[in-house]
């Protein structure tokens, strides 16, 4: 059974929705606005059984089907970022230096009208759907709170899905892929001490300002020379902090940075591989090099029959020569912590639009998405629900 004309009954709400959510964007873990407004939606619609508070500001929905059956999940994030929004649309947030920048808002539109959907077809479904409006997302502490604190038991989740907005498909088109999908989110630290000093008597320090040069430069070998080229790995310096004065050589520098692979072999090797180069700097230089490695999300690895249904979902949305497969990102997503619990899987859903200017990058103040993508998103996630749950 195809659900597009259901959609369209509810194309004006989703668009009122959306504009609504992106009007009062919150940060990780203080969605306090965002969850009650998710909470009294899903109460509109008519579900009853909801939880708040979940991972302190998440919220779970809960459709009982009118047949026994398996149980799938819907996971919208709902945080927004810290940009102050240059759009000039009705709709611009609200909130001075928040933003939702990363489509958040669409991913809560979608999850909403597919519950708005599935409620009047629940009758017809054999099992549930239960719909998990998570936290942090960006902070990546969200999604494992949510695990944490039960949002896959009772009753529990067979099988979990989620989209996320990509600038880099157009409108129209969905990104699929199985397997490794999107890399590990890792955050690393290197502390570089030594004697300081006068900037006009280098000999007498041990200059960290030149060390930290130097391992900066190196640690590009790890990705160049010391990983295989066809393994994907990633280390980026992104800060560094050092020195007060112009005449004084610090006698500390701090470098940090985010570190991404896409297989956990890899990310073992170079982690290996930076101490080692570490060590080294530290002996040629005479300085000490303090590594400090902070395990972020896991590799997103999208499991294959999940990936096939939403893949069928979305053909018999878009049609099969707008379902893509797309290449795994190195950005990261805490969508894995679900994953690794439950077999699941994450689409990209289409925003470019040339034509209308929507053509930013996610985490830029200028990102924005046409009304269009909101019904396409719902489509394929409902339709996915509905192929699963509505036979035996």
């Amino acid at each position: 059974m195809l659900i597009n004309y259901e959609i369209e009954n509810i194309n004006s709400k989703l668009v009122k929705i959306r504009w609504d959510f992106h009007r009062i964007p919150e940060l990780s873990f203080e969605e306090e606005k965002t969850s009650q407004k998710i909470a009294g939606i899903l109460r509109e619609i008519g579900i009853d059984e909801i939880q708040t508070g979940v991972a302190r500001t998440g919220v779970v929905g809960l459709i009982r089907g009118r047949n026994p059956g398996k149980t799938i999940a819907i996971r919208a994030d709902i945080d927004a970022l810290p940009i102050q929004e240059e759009n000039d649309v009705s709709y611009k947030s609200q909130n001075d230096g928040v933003m939702h920048a990363c489509g958040h808002d669409v991913h809560i539109t979608t999850a909403l009208g597919t519950a708005m959907i599935i409620n009047r077809k629940k009758d017809e479904l054999y099992g549930n759907v239960k719909f998990i409006f998570q936290p942090a997302e960006e902070v990546a502490g969200g999604g494992k709170m949510m695990v944490e604190e039960g949002a896959l038991e009772n009753p529990e989740v067979d099988m979990i899905m989620a989209l996320h907005v990509w600038p880099g498909l157009d409108e129209g088109k969905i990104g699929v892929r199985s397997g490794p999908s999107m890399a590990s989110m890792d955050k690393f630290e290197i502390t570089v001490k030594g004697p300081g000093g006068h900037g006009a008597l280098p000999h007498l320090t041990s200059d960290t300002i030149v060390a930290s040069a130097q391992i900066i430069n190196i640690l590009q070998t790890v990705t160049s020379r010391s990983i295989e080229p066809i393994q994907p790995v990633v280390f980026s310096v992104c800060m560094i902090n050092g020195g007060d004065a112009f005449n004084i050589i610090p006698e500390e520098v701090k470098l940090t940075g985010t570190a991404r692979t896409l297989d956990d072999e890899v990310k073992t090797k170079s982690i290996k591989r930076v101490k080692e180069i570490l060590n080294g700097i530290s002996k040629a230089m005479n300085v000490k090099c303090i590594f400090n490695y902070l395990d972020g999300c896991p590799v997103l690895i999208n499991n294959p029959e999940v990936v096939e249904i939403i893949e069928d979902a979305a053909v018999q949305v878009v049609g099969s020569k707008n379902v893509v497969e797309v290449k795994p990102t190195m950005g990261g997503e805490d969508f894995t912590y679900f994953t690794r619990k439950v077999p699941g899987a994450m689409f990209f859903l289409g925003v470019k639009n040339k034509s209308s200017g929507m053509t930013s990058s996610v985490h830029t103040a200028t990102f924005d998405v046409n009304p269009g993508v909101l019904t396409i998103g719902t489509s394929i996630l409902t339709q996915a629900i509905f192929n699963c749950l509505n036979m035996q």
